[in-house]
């Protein structure tokens, strides 16, 4: 007889957990407690959804900050390839964008939402939304000697038995998609250590004030670097935006994991040194200054920086560190425009915390992944139970990452849980 797999969650991790179990034989059950599947994946690249990256499995693995290594078997098990080609048969086209960012041609989320459900569906699984788990509890023995599956109700009191549960209930970032941190609780009960939940892929506060004077305003191109005590903890080179509190963009979220993590360790020793252009060094700067200055000997020291920086955020930065933005260039003193070479080859902020959980794209900790098989995605503490997703202690930088990791654990963990020999 076919095991009976039933899914927790009905995001990237559970859809491709129920399409990888009914595909392997086994009779599957999808729980979704809200109205609708893959509410986060709808959300995902601003409604256009990043639906992978393109890059090799060793590059895949290195954009996990932790625990990327745990993910290598499920990646060679369904890989990006894989992901793309089930879409392919479900006739949505794909394209590659920058840093191998792959969204759909159309540019709409809701196509690949419906192209995987469409997929759950033709192979039987069996979806049922508005479904809200409020208990698990395994019951050996309940169905037939030697029994080992589990029963689950729900908040209506509905019963459902399972052979194998998938739990992809996923982190606690985004509440409003029901992201609320549900499956915490039961892989406790099922004796899963959790590492403490926290913000990952998330904007950044500032103890300094000045950013939201130029909030909105994006400083293309940049190189991010987290300091601690002046020991640089990690780099990124892309888009920084500033904001009413501090920091946002691709190159801010994209070290917002190791910040954060440091922040923990070193709370008031984190700075974060954002460099104009990572190819140039304060010399560099200085040259290419001081030929500006004698060229435009009556222009404004602020009109020359804007060269380089958007206009408003010169205008600040030079304020805000003592250098009068309104001087002409011929009377731009020389400690003025070391300065101002110094700035232009890097400024920095002093972190002061995260964002708000609810506001991160991705949350870092969860289940110890030393307590998953990561072949199988297998629970090392319960016999019969699975674990995918977000609700696994790895998360990746922005860029189709997470989303990757999801597909192939849910992958990995729906077909596991239809064909792993019963355990007595």
């Amino acid at each position: 007889m076919p095991y009976h797999v039933v899914i927790v969650g009905g995001g990237p991790a559970g859809l491709l957990a129920a399409i990888a179990a009914a595909q392997h034989g086994a009779e599957v059950t999808l729980l979704e407690r809200n109205n609708q599947l893959g509410t986060k994946l709808l959300m995902s690249g601003g409604g256009r959804c990043n639906i992978t990256n393109a890059g090799s499995i060793d590059h895949l693995v290195q954009s996990f900050p932790s625990n990327g290594r745990f993910l290598y078997s499920a990646f060679q098990a369904f890989s990006n390839r894989d992901m793309l080609d089930l879409l392919a048969e479900e006739g949505v086209l794909t394209k590659e964008e920058d840093r191998g960012r792959i969204f759909p041609v159309s540019g709409d989320a809701r196509d690949v939402l419906a192209a995987l459900e469409r997929r759950a569906v033709g192979l039987g699984v069996r979806i049922c939304l508005n479904t809200r788990v409020a208990q698990i509890v395994k019951k050996p023995g309940l169905v037939a000697p030697g029994w080992q599956g589990f029963s689950l109700r729900t908040e209506d009191g509905t019963e459902y038995l399972a052979d194998r549960i998938v739990l992809c209930t996923g982190g606690v970032t985004y509440p409003s998609t029901g992201s609320t941190g549900d499956g915490y609780a039961w892989v406790k009960q099922f004796g899963h250590t959790m590492v403490k939940p926290r913000p990952a892929v998330v904007a950044l506060e500032t103890v300094e004030d000045w950013p939201q004077r130029v909030q909105g305003v994006a400083l293309r191109g940049a190189e991010v670097l987290v300091y601690v005590n002046n020991k640089v903890v990690t780099r990124y080179h892309e888009d920084v935006l500033f904001t009413h509190f501090g920091v946002s963009g691709p190159a801010i979220l994209n070290v917002s994991h190791h910040a954060v993590q440091a922040l923990e360790q070193h709370p008031g020793e984190v700075e974060l040194g954002i460099r104009t252009d990572s190819d140039l060094r304060v010399d560099d700067w200085e040259a290419r200054l001081q030929m500006a200055l004698r060229e435009h000997p009556r222009q404004l020291l602020k009109s020359l920086v804007a060269r380089w920086w958007p206009a408003s955020l010169a205008e600040a930065l030079l304020e805000v560190h003592g250098i009068p933005p309104e001087v002409m260039a011929n009377q731009v003193t020389r400690h003025h425009r070391s300065r101002t070479a110094e700035l232009l080859d890097e400024f920095r902020l002093t972190l002061k915390q995260a964002r708000p959980m609810e506001s991160a794209m991705v949350t870092a900790g969860g289940v110890d992944v030393k307590e998953i098989d990561p072949r199988s995605m297998r629970s090392l503490k319960t016999v019969g139970l699975y674990i995918a997703g977000e609700l696994l202690d790895v998360d990746g930088v922005s860029g189709g990452y997470n989303l990757q990791s999801a597909y192939s654990t849910g992958f990995v963990a729906g077909k596991s849980a239809a064909t792993d020999p019963a355990e007595e």
